[in-house]
Formats: C-alpha cells, sequence, structure tokens
C-alpha cells in the first residue's frame, strides 16, 4: 500500500514509501457495494459504474462511490498491461489516494 496526500497548497506530494499490508475486497454488483477489509473495514456504497477505460498500458474498471460517511470516493480497479498484468486497486479521495498492489495468494 502507498498514499500519496496534497500539502496545505493544494499540490500533490510524493507517493509514500509502499508499505506490505493484508487485505480483501469485495466487489458486490448485486448489492453496489466495495468493501475493502484492510486495518480499518471501508465500505463504499457504487452511486455510478463507469465506463471501462483501455489503453495500451492499463485497462480500468471505474465506481462512483459514497463511503458511510457520504463523502464522494472513486474505486478503480487497474490492470497494468504493460507491466505484466499487475492489479491494483486505487482509492481516490479529494485530497488523498491509496494505492494497493494486488496479489492473489495461492494455495
Amino acid at each position: 500500500m502507498s498514499v500519496l496526500e496534497k500539502d496545505s497548497k493544494d499540490n500533490w506530494g510524493k507517493w509514500s514509501k509502499p508499505e506490505a499490508t493484508e487485505m480483501f475486497v469485495t466487489l458486490d454488483y448485486d448489492k453496489n457495494k466495495i468493501v475493502i477489509y484492510s486495518r480499518e473495514i471501508q465500505h463504499y456504497t457504487i452511486v455510478e459504474y463507469l465506463e471501462k477505460e483501455v489503453t495500451k498500458a492499463d485497462e480500468i474498471n471505474s465506481y462512483l462511490c459514497k463511503n458511510q460517511e457520504g463523502t464522494a470516493v472513486k474505486i478503480s480497479f487497474f490492470t497494468r498491461v504493460d507491466l505484466g498484468n499487475k492489479p491494483q486497486l486505487y482509492v481516490y479521495f479529494k485530497d488523498f489516494i491509496f494505492c494497493y498492489d494486488i496479489v492473489e495468494e495461492v494455495k
């Protein structure tokens, strides 16, 4: 997980040093919900399903959401085609962004 934040002058800073973390994500189309089970459980209601974006480098599925406090959030699932189909999850708030590299656990 890495975080990008805006400073007091509304400028984006630099991404934080990536930290190892474990989480579980559910995307429930029937209930229009995304839940991220990280250190703090994050509940999001999907307000709008955005059109899939496809570029030479990425495939992106995005959703406009609201969290439990009613804050608008955009959540995007990236497939980094140019990086061997590396999956990532981005959670965009107004003043900060969370980025999670997704690694599937093989049992």
